[in-house]
C-alpha cells in the first residue's frame, strides 16, 4: 500500500469513529430520557448539578479559602449559571419559532384530509407528552 491509500484509510476510520461518537452521545441522551433519568425537554437540573460539582472541584484544586470562595469566586460561577439560563431560554424560543414556521409552511401544502390527520397526530403527541411527564419520577 502506498502512503495515499494509508492516509485515506486512516481518515475514513477517524471519520467513522467521530460519527459513531456523535451518534452514541445523541442516543445516550434519548435512552436516558426514556428511562426518566433526564427530564423530558432537557431540564436544567443537570446544569445545576454539573456547575455545583465543577465549582467544588475547582475550589479544591486551587485550595481556595472559604472567604475567597464566597467573595471572589462564587460570583463568577453565578454569572456562568445566569449565562446558561439565558442561552437555554434563547434556544427554546428559537426552536419554538422554527417549529411554528415549519408547521405553517407544511400546512399550506396539505389537503383538508391531510390537515385533519395531522391535527389528530398533534393531539396524540400532546397526550403522550403529558402522560410521559406524569409517569416520569422526579429526582
Amino acid at each position: 500500500m502506498n502512503w495515499k491509500s494509508v492516509i485515506k484509510v486512516v481518515s475514513c476510520l477517524t471519520g467513522l469513529f467521530l460519527l459513531g461518537s456523535v451518534c452514541g452521545f445523541a442516543m445516550s441522551g434519548r435512552v436516558a430520557a426514556a428511562r426518566g433519568s433526564v427530564p423530558v425537554g432537557g431540564g436544567s437540573k443537570w446544569v445545576e448539578r454539573w456547575l455545583d460539582r465543577r465549582m467544588a472541584e475547582d475550589f479544591a484544586v486551587i485550595q481556595a479559602t472559604p472567604e475567597q470562595q464566597q467573595q471572589q469566586l462564587r460570583p463568577a460561577y453565578e454569572h456562568l449559571r445566569a449565562d446558561f439560563s439565558a442561552i437555554r431560554q434563547e434556544a427554546a424560543q428559537k426552536v419554538a419559532e422554527a417549529i411554528k414556521r415549519h408547521r405553517q409552511e407544511m400546512w399550506a401544502q396539505l389537503t383538508p384530509e391531510q390537515r385533519e390527520a395531522l391535527r389528530q397526530s398533534f393531539q396524540e403527541r400532546r397526550l403522550r407528552f403529558w402522560e410521559s411527564r406524569r409517569e416520569t419520577p422526579s429526582p
